[in-house]
């Protein structure tokens, strides 16, 4: 039993007891209140009750973020519609963070990125969105954008494919024309390159072996000579370096020459195959069972 005294000026007491009805033999003193407090013990809060609130909390604050998710995916998809690209890809973002399970803002982005599946230049920008896009959507979702782009990507890629063989004719053609003038500047570069080493090596020796002598003939009849040599000498150097770096120069683009591409034609049929082959693992993508 608990009791609890509480002191008063005019030396009352009161005494606060809890557990029920005083026992038996046992009587407040005099000047004094006792009052019983019954023992009220503190109701326990039941599990499953609170487990039940606590999911409702959760399912409600889901309904929420899928509503906010679903609002700001249709702004998304009204910027887009106007042309506004940077403004849609933000609202595509905010859908996703708000729902990241709904496969659509993800394909948002890659819409804007690609500008509705039409340029694939920033494509690999947002490869991330469009795993999660396409892990996401459902046969049916894919079977709907499959009827709506596949199309148009089909007669893109055969442009692309088109194109491509028509540039790379021109290509192997240009490289046919270009192949006998680069030839003729490998064997004549390299021919003077070899003339101009010869006579610097004839030059310098003569020079140098002439230094011993320079100083046993009288009247620098042999200085002149020496230097004119030296002189001739370092000037074929020079002259055979630059021609050696002809030479090299040459070479390149004859190895050059023999790969396919290496023309602008080239070039421009590698970056359409490389478009084609793309547009096609899209198709098989938007496909997949």
């Amino acid at each position: 039993m608990e009791e609890r005294n509480l002191e008063f000026d005019d030396d009352g007491k009161i005494k606060l007891r809890k557990g029920g009805a005083l026992p038996v033999g046992e009587e407040g003193e005099d000047g004094e209140i006792v009052i019983d407090i019954p023992d009220l013990g503190e109701e326990e809060e039941d599990p499953a009750a609170a487990e039940e609130r606590r999911k409702a909390a959760l399912e409600q604050s889901r309904k929420e973020r899928r509503t906010r998710a679903e609002q700001a995916f249709d702004e998304a998809e009204e910027l887009f519609a106007a042309g506004d690209y940077d403004g849609a890809g933000e609202k595509y973002l905010d859908s996703a963070s708000l729902n990241g399970a709904d496969w659509r803002p993800w394909f948002g982005v890659v819409r804007v990125q690609t500008r509705d599946l039409t340029d694939f230049s920033g494509i690999y920008d947002c490869e991330q969105a469009y795993d999660k896009a396409f892990r996401r959507m459902s046969a049916e979702d894919r079977a709907a954008l499959a009827e709506k782009y596949v199309p148009s990507l089909r007669a893109r890629a055969e442009s692309c494919a088109s194109r491509q063989g028509a540039l790379t004719e021109e290509d192997n053609r240009r490289r046919e024309e270009e192949r006998p003038v680069i030839a003729r500047a490998c064997r004549r570069n390299l021919a003077l390159t070899v003339t101009f080493l010869a006579l610097f090596v004839a030059f310098a020796v003569s020079g140098f072996s002439l230094i011993p002598f320079v100083r046993s003939v009288p009247d620098n009849s042999i200085l002149i000579p020496c230097i004119v040599c030296i002189v001739l000498a370092a000037a074929l150097l020079v002259v055979f370096v630059a021609f050696l770096m002809r030479l090299f120069s040459a070479r390149t683009a004859r190895r050059r020459n023999a790969r396919a591409g290496t023309t602008p034609a080239g070039e421009e049929a590698r970056m359409l195959a490389e478009t084609e082959e793309l547009i096609r693992s899209i198709i098989d993508d938007l496909q997949k069972q």
